[in-house]
């Protein structure tokens, strides 16, 4: 991957003017494939700066001895940081939208649960960034495993304590003790961040939510999920367990808007340049404020999530 990604990066000069005169020839008014270019160019490069700033860390730490010592953990938060502010920077100008976050300041010196939607291309990427940047906080992540794919999230991910986890997992109990594990660890700079409704809203992920329900007999849940209009019914499994794993953590229930109707590649080509304004909040819930039994969780999460539903209905823009 390193050596794909800098020999597309040295050739990026010369592959971005190819995009460009296609462009100028079969798409003058938006410059698609010049934009999705240049993002797959970006990416290519800030893979390569990513793994060998990683390289060096590594060198640096003794090839790993002392790696989990507050600096070199320090060193891989700024690392990771900085790859998420080119990869965000990269998608925020070839896709042509603004990105605003309104929050109450991170707490000094507690451990944090983020509980954040999934809806829209590059969100986590963008949730991550914030967390880092603007939080300065080391975050503690629970993905798909699918993002080990990617060779910088890989390492990083592992040298900063995240979970990779399979969506249709041969062991959920493992998994959710594996979060809770996750939330036992956490320090007072540490925030774990999970997406409850277990991956990017679709349409169709909804209706197929909706209608394992009714096939499970739980029309109790089923009439809370339709209920919902721009979000699916979180699964409260991990999200439990993680505040039960760290019952004195802050939670931190974040949702935005402005990307949610950007389903797949299909819809993204059909919409760019997006020209919007993506925007996105968060809300804390202190630990007294939440209860602490098993099934009253679940039923606080499903709140949350109507007033997370609640807020995108009222900032999508018109």
């Amino acid at each position: 991957m390193f050596a794909f990604g800098l020999l597309l990066t040295l050739c990026a000069p010369l592959l971005h003017l190819f995009a460009a005169v296609l462009d100028l020839i079969f798409d003058r008014k938006r410059f698609r494939l010049s934009r999705f270019v240049g993002i797959g160019l970006a990416f290519c490069a800030t893979e390569v700066f990513g793994l060998f700033t990683l390289f060096t860390v590594w060198v640096g730490s003794g090839f790993g001895r002392w790696m989990d010592r507050p600096f070199w953990v320090r060193a891989n938060m700024v690392l990771t940081g900085q790859y998420m502010e080119l990869i965000t920077r990269a998608i925020r100008f070839f896709l042509g939208f603004e990105f605003s976050y309104t929050f109450e300041p991170f707490p000094r010196d507690r451990p944090v649960i983020l509980l954040s939607r999934h809806a829209g291309p590059g969100d986590a990427f963008l949730i991550m960034r914030v967390i880092l940047r603007d939080g300065k906080r080391r975050p503690m992540f629970i993905g798909a495993a699918k993002l080990q794919w990617d060779p910088f999230l890989d390492i990083a991910g592992e040298r900063l304590g995240y979970r990779y986890l399979l969506p249709r997992s041969p062991d959920p109990a493992a998994d959710l003790r594996s979060i809770r594990a996750m939330a036992e660890s956490l320090g007072g700079n540490d925030t774990l961040g999970i997406f409850p409704e277990g991956g990017n809203v679709t349409p169709e992920r909804r209706q197929r939510r909706i209608d394992s329900l009714k096939a499970r007999g739980r029309d109790d849940l089923v009439r809370v999920a339709e209920s919902l209009r721009y979000t699916m019914l979180p699964r409260s499994g991990g999200a439990v367990a993680a505040m039960e794993g760290a019952p004195d953590a802050v939670v931190l229930v974040l949702a935005h808007a402005g990307l949610e109707d950007l389903c797949g590649f299909g819809d993204l080509w059909n919409a760019v340049p997006l020209r919007r304004s993506v925007v996105a909040h968060s809300w804390t819930v202190m630990p007294e404020d939440r209860p602490s039994d098993s099934q009253a969780l679940a039923a606080w999460l499903r709140g949350e999530w109507q007033k997370v539903d609640d807020w995108i209905g009222a900032h999508l823009s018109p």
